[in-house]
């Protein structure tokens, strides 16, 4: 083997090497930006157009919407239609409309247990807000349930007329 050949044998592997290395390193940055969402599942992995980005992730609507009707306020209403026996009323007025029907199965079946007076107990306390953003909240509240105290969440939503509405109970 001559000198010559052993240089370009040596130049040819660390450019292979060389390539090798940065095609894993851009893999890798591509893989990331898909984990993150920010970048198509499939080769070759382009970048989401700012466009696109907004269609996967809408901003929150509602961040500049005045309150009409507070996470309390919610509460204390639900807890009164409940009282009254006023099943429907209780969830349109209270729940996000996509979980009315869950809602009134859920309470329908709590009725159905006799476990009305349990829960009755347990919702008709005050709530004590954990978290309060724009267009979102959580409270909790304690129950008890066999001599033991729980505590539960309450989730809210604040809707495009400034009603926060419950998310999940």
């Amino acid at each position: 083997m001559t000198k010559k050949f052993v240089v370009l044998t040596a130049l040819i592997t660390v450019a292979v090497l060389f390539l090798i290395f940065f095609s894993f390193a851009w893999a890798m940055n591509r893989q990331n930006l898909v984990l993150a969402g920010l970048a198509k599942p499939f080769f070759p992995y382009f970048k989401y157009s700012q466009e696109e980005l907004n269609k996967l992730y809408p901003q929150y609507i509602n961040v500049d919407v005045a309150t009409t009707r507070s996470p309390e306020e919610t509460h204390k209403k639900f807890v009164e239609k409940l009282k009254a026996g006023d099943l429907n009323g209780a969830v349109e007025c209270c729940f996000v409309r996509g979980k009315w029907e869950a809602q009134k199965q859920f309470f329908q079946g709590v009725k159905d247990k006799k476990l009305w007076d349990v829960m009755m107990r347990d919702l008709d306390t005050k709530i004590q807000q954990n978290l309060l953003l724009d267009t979102m909240a959580t409270y909790s509240y304690t129950g008890v349930s066999d001599g033991g105290k729980y505590g539960h969440t309450i989730s809210f939503i604040k809707n495009s007329q400034g009603v926060w509405l419950i998310e999940s109970l």
